[in-house]
């Protein structure tokens, strides 16, 4: 990992308060996480309202759902929005972290075919407490089509690493 991004890395720890002892790979997580969704949303967040890293994460280390512009954490949330608004607009962000110095072919096909398994009705893939969480609440987005009068549900899905894409064929 280079220079800057370590300081920058090291900064982010001091002002979120982590533990100085966290594994650098968690940290570039949280990281990434916050680097992405920062863009997305304005408003502040919770770091561990979006970590989803953590084993049998589908390869998904933050995922974030908007809902209205709001970043939802709850079924009721997603409820609330929908009985008063009378309309869903929603965002689902992914997001896949490497501090590995190249990029994978296998680890990005490993990331999109965990994205998609978490809209297939039944899972092909192991899920921990955090990622089914998120799956409840991409349910209920979904349970209620007849409010996307604004459109469909907008996917992203971002993949950070500090390597260097090297035009890899594959």
């Amino acid at each position: 990992m280079d220079i800057v991004t370590k300081n920058l890395m090291s900064n982010f720890r001091a002002e979120e308060g982590l533990s100085d002892d966290i594994h650098e790979a968690i940290l570039f997580e949280h990281f990434a996480n916050f680097c992405v969704v920062s863009k997305e949303y304005s408003e502040d967040f919770a770091l561990e309202d979006i970590h989803t890293g953590d084993g049998n994460d589908v390869g998904s280390d933050g995922i974030a759902i908007i809902v209205n512009g709001t970043l939802v954490n709850s079924i009721e949330e997603i409820a609330d929005m929908a009985s008063s608004n009378k309309y869903i607009e929603a965002e689902f962000i992914f997001i896949q972290s490497k501090t590995s110095s190249h990029f994978d072919g296998a680890d990005i096909s490993n990331f999109l075919f965990g994205v998609r398994d978490l809209f297939n009705s039944v899972s092909r893939l192991p899920r921990n407490e955090k990622v089914e969480e998120k799956v409840k609440l991409i349910t209920e987005v979904y349970g209620k089509p007849v409010l996307f009068k604004r459109g469909n549900p907008i996917c992203k899905l971002y993949y950070v690493t500090t390597g260097k894409w090297q035009n890899d064929p594959y």
